[in-house]
C-alpha cells in the first residue's frame, strides 16, 4: 500500500507490478481493486511509478522470463519422467517378487517330489528284502 495517497473514490492505492508485454516490471499506482484482466478499474485511478522501461530491457525481461517458463516445463517433464520410473521400479520389483515366490513354490515342490521318490525306493527296497529274506528262509530253511 501507498502512504496515505488515496484514489479519486477515497480509498488508499495499491501499488502493484505491471506483468504486460509492454510495461513488463514496471509499478503502478492504482485503485485498490484495480483488475487489469477484468477491466474492472473503479475510479480509474492510475499512476506510473516507475519511469518506462527501454526496450533492450523489456527484450531482456521477456527472454528472462521465456527462459523461466521453459525451464518450469522441462523441469515438469523430468519430474514425470521421474514418476514413470519409479513406477515401473515399483512394477518390477512386484514382478521379481512374484517370480521369487513361484522360484521357491517350485522348489519346495522339487523338494517334496524327491522325498517321496526317495520314500518310494526305499519301501521298495524294504518290500524286496523281505521277499528276498522270505524266499532264502523257505530256500535255506
Amino acid at each position: 500500500m501507498s502512504r496515505g495517497r488515496k484514489c479519486f473514490c477515497g480509498l488508499l492505492v495499491a501499488v502493484r507490478t505491471s506483468w504486460t508485454h509492454k510495461n513488463l516490471g514496471r509499478r503502478f499506482k492504482a485503485y485498490k481493486f484495480y483488475k487489469f484482466g477484468t477491466r474492472h478499474t473503479g475510479c480509474n485511478y492510475f499512476e506510473w511509478v516507475d519511469e518506462e522501461i527501454l526496450d533492450w530491457q523489456r527484450d531482456v525481461t521477456n527472454v528472462l522470463i521465456a527462459e523461466k517458463h521453459r525451464l518450469a516445463t522441462d523441469l515438469r517433464l523430468v519430474q514425470a519422467k521421474l514418476e514413470c520410473t519409479e513406477n515401473l521400479k515399483r512394477s518390477l520389483s512386484q514382478q521379481l517378487d512374484n517370480i521369487e515366490k513361484k522360484k521357491w513354490k517350485q522348489n519346495e515342490f522339487i523338494a517334496r517330489q524327491q522325498n517321496e521318490q526317495i520314500s518310494v525306493v526305499v519301501a521298495a527296497c524294504i518290500v524286496v528284502s523281505v521277499v528276498v529274506s522270505v524266499v532264502v528262509v523257505k530256500l535255506i530253511g
